[in-house]
């Protein structure tokens, strides 16, 4: 059961959101995800932390980071067993509450809803990435232009990462396939779950930070490549310089790191036959100390 918060104390268990709640009315919901790695919860300070500058651009006043925290770390003591041993995956959602609710006079804001619940990983999926990497089909549908929100707002207004996604899969036959949206000016941002980089020799360039979501993910693949003396770059990349890459890299929450299988018609190679891919899988474990490849398999396999 997910673990909501209406603003009392305690925390209540429900099912969904209420029918007046403006995140189902007007689809204001951010939200964040994290997920446990070898049973521990992975950068949970930093998802937190994106969590609520997300919801404090849009006015929603959470609780601290620390209550956050707590309320995370409970939820997933609570739900642990559930899982049989498997990592599991967190999510945090917010709205600025119900219609209904009244409006604090000193904030002018309504008591937000808060709903913390777990999601069972598709191993399936990490496990179809990690062998032969993910297709990407360049979509129709473009990012959210900054002039409408801030890229840096992870929310649940995903209708063109969805319509991204659509066609990736009707083009590709891929159910694992996801579209690689561009901006108004036509570079390349990201997919509906990564952050990308390209793999440009031993270099690694990607977009432009001011229209990419704050991909922790990439922060850490970044921090590694650095450290392995790869170069790293953020630069406009356009479609044409995307499909004349060496590789694809994408970076994301759920898992962490993998390689892009093609873009369009453009064919990478395999995962295990990309040098950088390998030593950054390397260093990602050595910096997690966890394995986050192997259980993929195992599960994937039941």
């Amino acid at each position: 059961m997910p673990t909501v918060n209406d603003g009392a104390e305690p925390a209540k268990s429900a099912q969904g959101l209420a029918l007046d709640d403006v995140g189902l009315l007007s689809g204001v919901v951010v939200v964040d995800r994290l997920r446990t790695l070898g049973g521990q919860l992975l950068d949970l300070h930093e998802h937190v932390a994106r969590f609520c500058r997300s919801a404090q651009l849009l006015g929603i006043d959470l609780p601290s980071q620390q209550k956050l925290r707590d309320r995370v770390t409970a939820c997933v003591e609570a739900e642990q067993e559930c899982y049989v041993g498997d990592d599991f995956c967190v999510v945090l959602l917010a709205t600025p509450g119900r219609i209904s609710s009244p409006i604090d006079p000193d904030t002018q804001s309504r008591t937000p809803t808060l709903i913390i619940h777990t999601q069972p990983i598709d191993w399936r999926r990490l496990a179809h990435w990690y062998r032969s990497g993910q297709a990407l089909q360049v979509a129709t549908a473009r990012s959210v232009p900054a002039m409408c929100w801030s890229p840096k707002i992870k929310t649940r207004a995903r209708l063109h990462y969805y319509l991204a996604d659509q066609q990736a899969v009707n083009s590709t036959n891929d159910p694992y396939a996801a579209g690689l949206l561009l901006d108004e000016r036509g570079c390349v941002t990201e997919t509906s779950s990564a952050n990308v980089l390209l793999v440009e020799g031993e270099r690694l360039v990607s977009p432009q930070p001011a229209g990419i979501l704050d991909g922790i993910s990439l922060g850490r693949t970044v921090r590694l490549a650095m450290q392995l003396d790869v170069e790293v770059s953020w630069e406009d990349i356009s479609i044409e310089r995307a499909l004349q890459a060496d590789g694809i890299l994408l970076c994301g929450s759920t898992g962490c790191l993998w390689s892009a299988s093609q873009l369009n018609e453009r064919v990478f190679k395999l995962p295990q036959q990309q040098p950088l891919l390998l030593r950054l899988w390397n260093a990602w474990q050595r910096d997690v100390a966890c394995d986050f490849l192997s259980p993929a398999d195992i599960a994937a396999k039941r």
